[in-house]
């Protein structure tokens, strides 16, 4: 092996246990909270809050039209500003504590002021905490390691256990609801409270314990990041915005799917007299407990086909779920239950895999822009999970005002035939369109460590200038 060889994989370092159950702990922390939000907050906004439909939809969407203007500007000063202790870690680990705290007041329901004002300024703020926070938080894997493989196992581990609080809150937000509430509405502020304690511990935790190691580029020691970087990133990245497409189908999926699955069992069961004694917690444990089960096995099925078709073949799984799920008669429970899972189980595979891919982008783009703006690429993924929000959440939202859609009341046909088609032949939908455009993702694992070497001759190049 060359000194060139031998100096591109220096940075390809194997992450202990420790760190790995630390910066795996952040992401089971987060998801208590993350899941909570996506599964529970249009119903608790329609059905408990008393906002219509049509004002959740004007809150998405205003929402969504600041994040276009928050999430790169959010990249661009993580880029921007250098600490003592890394570029990344002080941002996750100084925000955590007001990123609880908004996710508190997001499930408070004030009497005494507006409730859509209320509601808005709420949602708005723990929007731009969420981005402060998740920025960093996710980059962090592109500077613990160079290894594209070893990055799948930190990704996948940190996902395994996303998914463990993903069980976690579909488990414990009904019971704790109901168990330390007197109403529905404090019960979800208080099992909030106790949710987002756990998340800041696992923060504080992974900021503690996990460390920065690859290098910025030359360019970026010796040229500050300016504002137009950000346009030539995204322009010249295109591995990166084709892998965006591909957030927006796999997330929109499993937030759509998580928030209407809870009109689904409120109205579509008991209004079709279907026998089953599932509980919300149960129904969306169908939703998160699936997903977990590949996400161990991602580094070993990507090293086996390549993560682009591991992406694809979970996908495919998804997909084939959905469809199973809509063309069951309105009384197979167990049909639909199936389908779920199905879906759950190809959706772990995806996600898995996605983060593992991101941090690839990050090299690509040092590679043709000559900057490593790691908090810049990973905003993009926070700003395409914004918009699966959106999308899951207005949609509904918008086909509720066209059908007579009335909050704790008995459904007509066709409120409930739509809220069965949002539970899958919709997402379904989005995961075909998914699919297609991620076919031409063409940075594959060779073409990965080819970048890599150019990448460190330009360093070496570099440091020999200096010399």
């Amino acid at each position: 092996m060359t000194n060139l060889q031998n100096e591109s994989k220096r940075f390809y370092v194997k992450i202990g246990t420790g760190e790995k159950l630390a910066y795996g702990f952040w992401g089971f922390g987060s998801d208590l909270v993350f899941q909570t939000i996506t599964i529970y907050l249009t119903f608790f906004y329609t059905d408990i809050f008393g906002i219509t439909p049509a004002q959740v939809t004007a809150l998405f969407l205003a929402a969504r039209v600041w994040d276009a203007i928050n999430d790169p500007l959010m990249g661009a000063i993580v880029e921007k500003c250098h600490f003592k202790h890394g570029k990344y870690i002080p941002w996750f680990v100084g925000l955590c504590i007001p990123y609880g705290i908004s996710t508190v007041l997001v499930f408070t329901t004030p009497e005494s002021i507006s409730k859509v004002a209320y509601a808005w300024f709420t949602y708005i703020l723990f929007g731009m905490l969420f981005t402060g926070i998740i920025i960093p938080v996710t980059s962090l894997s592109s500077s613990m390691t160079q290894d594209p493989i070893e990055r799948a196992k930190l990704n996948s581990f940190r996902m395994f256990c996303s998914g463990i609080g993903g069980v976690a809150c579909s488990i414990l937000v009904p019971k704790l609801s109901e168990s330390l509430g007197t109403t529905p509405q404090n019960g979800y502020q208080r099992a909030m409270l106790i949710l987002s304690v756990v998340m800041v511990i696992s923060f504080l935790v992974a900021g503690k314990v996990c460390k920065e190691r690859v290098p910025e580029s030359a360019m970026d020691k010796e040229e500050p990041f300016r504002w137009r970087d950000i346009g030539t990133q995204f322009a010249k990245n295109k591995p990166l915005l084709i892998l965006f497409v591909m957030y927006l189908a796999a997330y929109t999926y499993n937030i759509l799917v998580s928030s209407v699955g809870t009109y689904f069992l409120q109205y579509n069961v008991v209004q079709y007299n279907i026998s089953t004694s599932m509980d919300m917690g149960t129904w969306n444990l169908l939703q998160t407990l699936p997903s977990i089960i590949p996400m161990l096995f991602v580094p070993a099925i990507a090293r086996r086909v390549g993560k682009k078709m591991t992406v694809i073949y979970g996908c495919a799984i998804s997909t084939i779920g959905m469809l199973l799920f809509f063309v069951m008669p309105n009384t197979m429970m167990i049909g639909f239950c199936i389908g779920k899972a199905l879906g759950s189980f190809g959706y772990g595979m995806t996600l898995a895999t996605i983060w593992s891919t991101l941090p690839d982008c990050v090299e690509y783009g040092e590679y043709v822009t000559g900057r490593r703006c790691g908090g810049l690429i990973f905003s993009l993924a926070s700003f395409s999970i914004k918009i699966s929000m959106t999308i899951a959440g207005i949609l509904p939202t918008i086909l509720f005002s066209f059908t007579g859609y009335v909050a704790n009341a008995v459904q007509n046909e066709a409120t409930l035939t739509v809220i069965k088609a949002l539970n899958s032949l919709v997402p379904a939908v989005i995961l075909i369109i998914g699919i297609l455009v991620y076919t031409r993702y063409s940075l594959t694992e060779k073409r990965f460590d080819e970048i890599v070497e150019e990448l460190t001759r330009r360093r070496m190049a570099a440091k020999q200038a200096e010399d």
